[in-house]
């Protein structure tokens, strides 16, 4: 069972925190977990506010598509408001998706984890076009009542 197993068995709404990674503050952090037809995957709507911030209250809005494949490992296919080109990547390891041979203008990878029903870990590695893809931001959500 995968992390598409989890969030198919607990789809909603997580309220969390993201932590930047470098110290630079925390933001609250939305994802709405709704399953795809067929229960083939699911789609992950994330977004990041940070009223410190009143430039961009919204650091970030996200949405991705996780889905098992026919044959191979699962895809995370996402739109992000930080490149005007979606990011194809690929389940590496339980959890773990890095970018397919489409590339993307800046190296990146995400990491999803369900450590316990409920408890959702997501985070984003990145870094400067040309550099390494380091973790950069941690969100940590709880499923909330529906």
């Amino acid at each position: 069972m995968g992390i598409a197993d989890d969030l198919l068995q607990h789809p909603g709404l997580y309220l969390g925190i993201d932590r930047d990674t470098e110290d630079r503050g925390e933001a609250a952090a939305r994802i709405v977990v709704t399953p795809l037809p067929g229960r083939a995957g699911v789609a992950l709507d994330y977004e990041t506010f940070n009223p410190s911030n009143p430039d961009r209250v919204r650091g970030h809005h996200e949405h991705a598509l996780l889905a098992r494949a026919h044959v191979g490992p699962a895809i995370l296919v996402t739109a992000h408001s930080h490149a005007d080109s979606v990011a194809v990547l690929r389940e590496t390891n339980p959890g773990v998706f890095e970018l397919g041979d489409e590339g993307s203008p800046f190296p990146m990878k995400i990491t999803i984890a369900m450590p316990e029903p409920g408890h959702l870990v997501h985070s984003w590695w990145y870094g400067p076009p040309g550099g390494v893809a380091e973790e950069r931001d941690r969100a940590e959500l709880r499923l909330q009542p529906s």
